[in-house]
Order: structure tokens, then C-alpha cells, then sequence
């Protein structure tokens, strides 16, 4: 009985050593001889997963930058988060917003919001880099391509802009225009929103020379009709143009552009100052609605103007 279990077992180790070394041998032969599909993956190497936010941005004095490169707090949204968070008849402050370190304060009126706390509006940011040429009224976007952020003080690189009825402290906003891409672009969208707001966009991008040097991108927007308000129209009327040169030692951008803009009715502000409704608080009141108008009869407001900035940069 011992032989015939010896031979037993000496045959079952034999069987499991020739079965392990056949899986290792086929194994082995299988990875040597297969190969992988070829993948191509296209995207924007400065964007992060998702594309909302980019990691660099100008910072003033400092140039192109990367947000760990920099000691304060810096963010940079893209032309994605634009589309995605703003509207053709919203407040300004609906894309600013995604900043954690900003907090809407205006209307479809105004672009008001806050930095930290600190109040800024159109008049203290800056449109590619150079300050005073927004407003306090409602901003256009669709000739913008990224917004970038600095919060906190920051004068000593990117100057102090012209304010009005605001400060700079909290922070500043940058509006970064639309640039002329690689490849050619024809786009034309069409928009509906709030309760008959329609809207017109056109966007138009070459370049041309040699070496592609020359770049080219045409905005235009056309929009009419009544917001998510109770009475509250708003038609704009605007056109942009970017013109971009780059060669191996200087890049120049002018951008050059009109808009018209009128908003009768809107929302107005509310205060709890006991000052300014002539009585003091004794609780809180519950919450306005949202698509109430507390305008007054005959509440309007009009705008028209145009833009020129150029931005030269030389080695």
C-alpha cells in the first residue's frame, strides 16, 4: 500500500510541474507575439481633465504662468466653461461665479459681484491685460476666450486699474479675447433662452503667410427678446475683430470692436439697511422670486461704445 501511494504522488508532482510549465511557456510566447491598436488622443495639453479650467494663464508683469508657479491664489477658465455656465441675456456673474472666491452681487443691469468679500464690477477688470476699457454695465462674452483670476491684492504686477464705485483689493478679473486658431473655423449658433430671447452668433477664424503669422477672428452677436424676468427685454447688437501677428521675437494683438446694448425692466438691488427702507429689521423676509420684476415703470438702460486695445510684446 505505501509503494502504490508513493508512485501515486510521485506521478501527481510530476503532472502538476509539466501543466505550470506549459501555462508560463504559452503565456510568455503570447505576450511577445500581440500588439496594441494604435490610440491618438487629441487635446489641450495646458486644459485639465474636462476641459473648464486651463493650468496657465498671464499674470501681469510675470507673463504666461502656471497656477503652481505662483504664489497666490490664481485660476483660469476656458471658452468651454463660458458656454457652458453664461447665457446671452444672464449677468456676467453666472461664469464668475465657478471662482470659489466670488460671489454675485449684481443683475442683468450690471456685472457687480464680489472678490473675497470686496466689491468689483466691469470698471476694475481688465480686458487682455490692459485696464479701463470695461464697464459697470453688462459685459459682452462672446468675443471672449478665457477669463483668468487673481485673488487677493495684486498691484505690484498687474497695476492699478481705474475703478468705479469699487476697489481692486479683492482681486481682479482678466478677459482674455478670442485668438485665431490653427485650423480654419466657421461657426454659426443659434440660442434661445429665458422666455423669448433668441439670438445670433457668428464666429469666423484664419490665418494666413508663409508660416501662418497672420491670424484673423471675426465675433458678431445679435439678440432680442424677453429674459427669464416678467418684462424684462434686452436686445444687443455687437462686432469684434482680433488681429493677431507672431514671428520669432514679438507677438502683437489688436482687438478692435462695437457693441450696442438695451435693457428695459430688470431686477433691482434690496438693502437691509434700517437707512435706506426707513425702518429697522426685526426678521428676515423671505425670498424674492426669481422671475418677479421689482423694477419700477419705465426702468431702462442703454449703452453703446467701442473698443481698441493692442498689445505688443518684443524680445
Amino acid at each position: 500500500m505505501i509503494n502504490k501511494h508513493k508512485k501515486f504522488l510521485t506521478a501527481a508532482v510530476f503532472c502538476a510541474i509539466a501543466s505550470t510549465g506549459f501555462v508560463l511557456t504559452a503565456s510568455a510566447e503570447e505576450t511577445m507575439t500581440h500588439d496594441l491598436d494604435e490610440v491618438v488622443v487629441e487635446a489641450d495639453k495646458d486644459a485639465l481633465p474636462g476641459g473648464y479650467v486651463k493650468t496657465k494663464g498671464s499674470i501681469g508683469i510675470l507673463g504666461e504662468k502656471s497656477v503652481l508657479d505662483v504664489p497666490f491664489s490664481n485660476m483660469n477658465i476656458t471658452q468651454k466653461t463660458i458656454e457652458t455656465f453664461g447665457g446671452p441675456n444672464q449677468p456676467l456673474q453666472s461664469i464668475l461665479a465657478n471662482n470659489p472666491a466670488v460671489r454675485i452681487q449684481g443683475t442683468t443691469l450690471h456685472n457687480d459681484f464680489s472678490i473675497r468679500g470686496i466689491k468689483g464690477n466691469g470698471t476694475s477688470s481688465y480686458l487682455n491685460g490692459i485696464p479701463g476699457l470695461m464697464t459697470q454695465f453688462a459685459a459682452p462674452t462672446f468675443m471672449i476666450g478665457d477669463i483668468q483670476f487673481i485673488s487677493g491684492p495684486n498691484s505690484g504686477i498687474t497695476g492699478i486699474p481705474s475703478t468705479y464705485e469699487t476697489t481692486a483689493a479683492g482681486g481682479i478679473v482678466n478677459f482674455v479675447s478670442k485668438k485665431a486658431t490653427e485650423a480654419p473655423l466657421t461657426r454659426y449658433r443659434q440660442t434661445f433662452s429665458g422666455k423669448g430671447s433668441f439670438g445670433e452668433y457668428l464666429d469666423v477664424s484664419r490665418r494666413f503667410g508663409k508660416d501662418k503669422e497672420w491670424g484673423v477672428r471675426i465675433n458678431t452677436e445679435l439678440l432680442n427678446g424677453n429674459t427669464a424676468i416678467n418684462s424684462n427685454d434686452m436686445e444687443a447688437q455687437g462686432i469684434f475683430a482680433n488681429i493677431d501677428h507672431r514671428d520669432k521675437k514679438s507677438n502683437t494683438n489688436l482687438l478692435v470692436g462695437y457693441r450696442h446694448l438695451n435693457i428695459e425692466g430688470g431686477a433691482r438691488w434690496f438693502s437691509l439697511k434700517a437707512a435706506a427702507i426707513g425702518k429697522e429689521i426685526t426678521k428676515v423676509p423671505s425670498a424674492p422670486e426669481a422671475s418677479k420684476n421689482y423694477g419700477f415703470d419705465g426702468l431702462a438702460k442703454e449703452s453703446e461704445g467701442y473698443i481698441i486695445a493692442l498689445n505688443h510684446e518684443q524680445k
